[in-house]
């Protein structure tokens, strides 16, 4: 991984010369917007060499304090490039195939160079994604959860996201640094709706226990093993190549808390991508942890993973749920009621 001193080193011809030969000639095509309304540019660069060949790459850059997702994510640091640069979470590499190339920070704008798997990608659409590729998947999560399981050297690293930044990410209340660094406004509004339909259709007991701090909420998850997580485990930033690697893009929100999180979030934000039923999929992925782990998950154990999942799951995209309900469809009615009959079942055992 090379390190540049500014994001026009990116794109110098002559500073990538060392990593890919004599350059002819850069063309750079700005993207369109990432689905998920971040503040992040994305431009394509096709590099031509004097060889005659020619390579695409992808340039991802971002501007710390005025990306939404970053300030409520609590990153004063910007995490890819820190990622980028950390030893101690080299490992992530033996689980996931790495994307990345080269990477700048500077000041508070960070630039991040990687291969262009464009052919790669999922296709844009809601429809489960294929059995085999979803077991590819689940097999690198498990590999990455496991490789950084109960980690010393990972607890230390002080700029991960912490659970209740999950917790608190997109929670039913205005965020603080909404203020300067306001949500996408296509999101943001979806959030309030989504929000205010969800607390007006849910059974009276859930709403004062799905809406308490998120110190609250995880206090009782405090003794679960923390591992090292991706934060957003989105269909849409993966790719899986031909030989069977798992590529993961968007790492702003990786984090040390315990995998439920991660899991939570994925059953989520992929509902409609899922290519086997949600307990199906968490079968798999439990049996794929402890094959990685080597080791069994007591049944205590995995029930407070799950519980975990269903809260963070929850507390992060309930409001997209209520959004599906009200569109009437038997999908979104039917993806509302798994979640909320989880939650009262949460409610009735813990109060």
């Amino acid at each position: 991984m090379v390190r540049f001193d500014s994001l026009a080193d990116l794109t110098n011809p002559a500073r990538l010369m060392p990593l890919f030969g004599p350059i002819s000639k850069i063309n750079t095509t700005l993207l369109s917007p990432a689905s998920g309304f971040s503040g992040s540019l994305f431009q394509r660069l096709e590099v031509e060499l004097h060889a005659g060949t020619k390579r695409s790459f992808i340039l991802k850059s971002t501007r710390l304090k005025t990306d939404w997702l970053t300030q409520r994510a609590g990153d004063h640091h910007g995490r890819e490039a820190f990622l980028l640069g950390e030893p101690r979470l080299l490992k992530i590499w033996d689980c996931i195939h790495c994307p990345y190339i080269a990477f700048a920070a500077d000041q508070d704008q960070i630039g991040l160079l990687m291969d262009d798997f464009s052919d790669h990608l999922f296709p844009d659409h809601r429809e489960p994604i294929d059995l085999k590729k979803e077991d590819l998947i689940v097999q690198a999560t498990a590999s990455l959860h496991a490789a950084f399981w109960e980690s010393i050297l990972v607890k230390q690293i002080g700029w991960l996201a912490k659970p209740v930044d999950y917790l608190d990410l997109f929670a039913p209340a205005a965020h603080p640094t909404d203020q300067y660094a306001p949500v996408h406004s296509v999101i943001g509004n979806a959030m309030r709706t989504g929000w205010e339909i969800a607390l007006h259709l849910l059974p009276p007991a859930i709403i004062p226990w799905l809406t308490r701090p998120a110190e609250e909420i995880f206090e009782p998850y405090r003794s679960l093993p923390f591992t090292l997580i991706h934060g957003d485990l989105k269909i849409a930033n993966m790719a899986v190549l031909p030989a069977g690697d798992v590529v993961m893009f968007d790492w702003p929100v990786i984090g040390y808390a315990p995998c439920g999180i991660d899991i939570g979030w994925y059953l989520a934000v992929n509902s409609t991508r899922l290519a086997r039923t949600k307990e199906e999929f968490l079968e798999k992925y439990r049996s794929s942890l402890e094959s990685h782990l080597r080791n069994s998950i007591a049944g205590e154990t995995w029930l407070k993973m799950m519980e975990l999942a269903i809260i963070s799951g929850s507390r992060m995209l309930l409001w997209s749920k209520a959004l599906g309900y009200q569109a009437g469809t038997e999908r979104g009615k039917g993806e509302w009621a798994w979640w909320v009959s989880h939650l009262e079942n949460l409610v009735s055992l813990h109060g």
